[in-house]
Formats: C-alpha cells, structure tokens, sequence
C-alpha cells in the first residue's frame, strides 16, 4: 500500500474487524492525520487498558468510558481535522450495529456530558 492511499484511506477496515469499544476507538484514532492532536485524549484509553489483562475484555465501566473516549474522537475529526474531511454519520457507519446500538444508548444517558 502507498503512502498516499493509507493517507487518504482507501484502506478500508471491515465493520467485522470493529468488534469492541476498544476497537472502535484504536481504528478511530488511526485516522487523525495528526496523532499529537488526540494524544491527550488518548491518556484516557491508556488509563482504561493499563488495568486490563491480556486475553481479556475491558470491563462494562470501561466500555463507558471508551465511548465517550469516541465522542471526543468524532468531534476532533469532524470538527478540526486538517486534512481529511469526515462526517458523524461516514464515522458511526464504520462500525458493528451493536456498538451503534451502546453508543446510542450512551448518548441517551449522557446527554449535554461529553
């Protein structure tokens, strides 16, 4: 793959690939153009998967808080990223139905709280 196709994302990952919130917010992330943009963002994941072993899942509360985790990420990328232009809805497409299911759900209980 070219430089410029990982750039500009013909690197398409299948929603099958996206299968935890942890997933989500990993692939999310990757499409910042500017990683030190969202690294201060990212010390929370780094939190969430310090306490999490190997082989296993992060737990609900954690789940929690990698989905508002995302909703920073989706801001960041539909409101200031430099290169690339992105949409809530091309964002939110890219994942399984049962995490547009939790994220729904967690926009539901927080609302007006990211």
């Amino acid at each position: 793959m070219s430089f410029f196709s990982s750039l500009f994302g013909s690197q398409q990952h299948s929603v099958a690939d996206i299968k935890s919130t942890l997933d989500l917010v990993t692939y999310i992330a990757g499409l910042a153009s500017n990683p030190d943009d969202i690294d201060p963002i990212l010390d929370t994941v780094r939190a969430v998967t310090s306490d999490v072993r190997p082989g296993e899942a992060p737990t609900a509360a954690d789940d929690e808080v990698l989905l508002g985790v995302y909703l920073q990420l989706e801001a960041y990328l539909t409101t200031r990223e430099p290169i690339r232009t992105f949409t809530k809805d091309e964002l939110r497409a890219r994942m399984s139905p049962e995490l547009r299911q939790q994220l729904a759900a967690y926009e539901t209980n927080h609302k007006g709280g990211v």
